[in-house]
């Protein structure tokens, strides 16, 4: 019995949310569905609430950073998901710099507890430094947090940042 490509999009949903990108790859790459019921599969899909792109970005937007991730991480991932730039610019300005500042300290503070063998101040800041770039926080939040971390620990007050 051959599927809809309806059918196919409301299994695929029932897993997990997709962009419309994500399902249209998933539902055109199955090779089962022509063009033209693709198009029609996401267009009901949409009409009925079952994608909503938006509402996907801020909710993946709250999660990335509840997680010590950064703007730059959230945004990577968001357009390999295939979210516009207008929504996905939309959702990160939801994003409030108190919640993106607690999450670079959240960040910081859990790789500091890795660093305590590290002897080295200057080893140190510069792997937090490091490790808080990979996490997507911009060079700046990165640094005035390795500032705030490490402060109390410089023994000359020299400060690398």
């Amino acid at each position: 019995m051959a599927r809809s490509a309806l059918q196919k999009a409301m299994d695929l949903l029932a897993l997990r949310p997709l962009t419309e990108f994500e399902l249209h790859r998933k539902l055109e790459s199955s090779g089962n569905f022509h063009s033209g019921e693709v198009d029609e599969a996401i267009r009901i899909c949409r009409d009925r609430g079952y994608l909503n792109d938006p509402l996907l970005a801020e909710d993946a937007v709250r999660f990335l950073n509840s997680c010590s991730r950064g703007r730059g991480v959230i945004r990577q991932k968001l357009r390999a998901r295939g979210v516009d730039q207008e929504i996905l610019d939309a959702a990160l300005e939801q994003l409030a710099p108190e919640d993106e500042e607690e999450a670079a300290r959240n960040a910081a503070a859990g790789k500091l507890r890795l660093l305590v063998r590290e002897k080295d101040l200057r080893k140190k800041r510069e792997k937090l430094f490091r490790f808080m770039i990979s996490r997507g926080f911009s060079p700046d939040l990165a640094g005035r947090m390795v500032k705030e971390m490490l402060s109390e620990n410089s023994p000359d007050g020299n400060d690398i940042f």
